[in-house]
């Protein structure tokens, strides 16, 4: 890499990454806003609590169909570019969004598209970012800049459901959907490309077909034993732990008879555990002892959310949220500066699409099953009781196969 694109060793320092965080931050915090606003018109406006789990979905499948094809562009067309791109039709499709709304048009059908167009967006926005970090900084600098990045946006989850449900206190559904739009708006404008001065993509020999580049990824994944055992690890995390988590918030509160700024609370609890992760890989840049530290935390993690699963008080089911994200954190940094170090610069961009497509990919499984329980009418905490026993299963039989990435570094 040129000192063009890496220009000092402070990260503070580097424009590229610090734009490219700031517009992290304001779209994070956009998002955060708009989907609790969602939720709660979901759930209470609307009255549909079996449906949210169909908005979810809605939201995560075109991910899945489009996330490997969104880490093929990444490597081969400026990422900055797909970034700016993405961000702004989102914005575009908020303001569409609130237009439906002030006409009273904004219902189950309507929320549905809109939640497959933000879905099929992000699928080609989070490979972009994510391979975007390890070439805007330094190798030495990497663990430090995925957890100051992932961390900071995670904070973003902690003031915007409470900025949410502050400003549906005062106001309405208007308000905090035109706020996120104005924040997806702002993040649009700080990565647009002549701002990030990121290196266009080389040209490769031969012109491959997308599936060509396809299959070139999954063997480049499937043939490493350490991006394998790295790609489960976060597939369980996320499909046994945080997706059932997400859309238990609301259904458990509106059965608490709580409010907004209860289902807030809830979110903020999880965000504020992760966010507190974070802090500490950042200060703590460990380096030693890496693949036994994500599967302890991989098992931890069940363990909080079984017992999350059992809890009735509000006020533990926010520390138990916090730590179930708190550990899921250690489980997912160290796993991506991992896999990061140990890709080709050239295949960043298909790699972590399967890496984000683990992360958020594998979710509409559990949006979908648990909304089908909660309409069959089983009690949402024999269903989390269910799924964590079942991702603690998993996550003890990954660690007894998995003795080579125990001993990482």
């Amino acid at each position: 890499m040129s000192e063009e694109i890496i220009p000092s060793k402070s990260l503070y320092k580097n424009r590229s990454f610090m734009l490219v965080w700031m517009s992290g931050l304001t779209i994070m915090l956009g998002f955060s806003m708009f989907f609790l606003s969602v939720s709660w018109y979901i759930v209470d406006v609307l009255n549909r609590p079996a449906v949210l789990g169909a908005v979810l979905m809605s939201v995560s499948i075109p991910r899945v169909i489009m996330m490997i094809y969104g880490g093929i562009l990444a490597d081969k067309i400026r990422k900055s570019f797909i970034m700016f791109v993405t961000n702004f039709l989102q914005g575009l499709v908020m303001v569409a969004m609130i237009i439906l709304f002030l006409n009273d048009w904004l219902q189950v059908t309507s929320l549905i598209i809109i939640a497959l167009v933000f879905g099929f967006l992000d699928a080609f926005f989070f490979p972009a970012v994510s391979s975007m970090i390890p070439i805007i900084v330094r190798d030495e600098q990497l663990q430090r800049a995925n957890s100051l990045f992932q961390g900071s946006t995670e904070m973003m989850f902690i003031i915007g459901p409470l900025v949410a449900g502050f400003l549906l206190t005062i106001g309405d559904f208007t308000l905090t959907f035109s706020a996120a739009a104005v924040l997806i708006f702002i993040s649009t404008i700080l990565v647009y490309p002549p701002f990030i001065r990121d290196p266009k993509p080389a040209k490769r020999e031969g012109s491959p077909s997308a599936y060509d580049d396809l299959k070139e990824g999954l063997n480049y994944v499937k043939q490493s034993p350490v991006h394998r055992t790295g790609t489960l690890s976060i597939v369980i995390i996320n499909l046994f732990m945080i997706g059932p988590l997400i859309i238990s918030f609301p259904i458990l509160v509106e059965a608490l008879g709580g409010a907004p700024f209860e289902l807030s609370l809830l979110e903020a609890g999880l965000s504020m555990g992760t966010f507190l992760a974070s802090v500490i890989i950042v200060v703590w840049n460990m380096k030693k002892r890496r693949g036994r530290l994500i599967f302890g935390s991989l098992l931890l993690s069940f363990v909080f959310f079984i017992v999350f699963s059992q809890v009735e008080s509000l006020l533990f089911l926010v520390l138990l949220a916090g730590l179930s994200g708190f550990m899921a954190m250690f489980v997912y940094l160290p796993t991506v500066t991992i896999v990061q170090e140990r890709t080709d610069k050239d295949k960043l961009g298909r790699v972590m699409s399967i890496i984000t497509l683990a992360a958020s990919g594998f979710e509409p499984i559990a949006f979908g099953l648990i909304s089908f329980l909660v309409a069959a009418a089983l009690p949402i905490q024999t269903i989390l009781t269910i799924w964590g026993s079942a991702g603690l299963l998993f996550s003890c039989l990954l660690v007894i196969f998995s003795s080579y990435f125990r001993k990482l570094d």
